[in-house]
């Protein structure tokens, strides 16, 4: 999926500002590895609205942020935070 499609690009501005995860890459994330959003929660340790909140773009706390991004790679999502951010999945090697 790419990063554009169904994105609100005012919102890069958000990402701009150093934020180091975009609502968009939150659902590609999922997405790529079939997390629900009750299971990302439960992994992150945050609420279920917490999650969703981040998935409609509103501000989040930076450990918040944090501990979402961790459980995304936990679960084996890279970030790409270059000049189009988005998500892959991790190698095996």
């Amino acid at each position: 999926m790419n990063w554009q499609q169904g994105y609100d690009t005012a919102k890069l501005s958000y990402w701009q500002q150093g934020y180091d995860l975009l609502a968009v890459q939150c659902k590609m994330a999922r997405a790529a590895t079939g997390l629900g959003v009750r299971e990302l929660a439960a992994a992150a340790g945050v609420s279920l609205q917490t999650v969703a909140r981040l998935e409609r773009g509103e501000s989040l706390r930076p450990a918040t942020l944090a501990a979402i991004r961790t459980a995304l790679e936990a679960a084996g999502v890279e970030f790409t935070n270059g000049d189009q951010p988005g998500v892959r999945l991790r190698t095996v090697r």
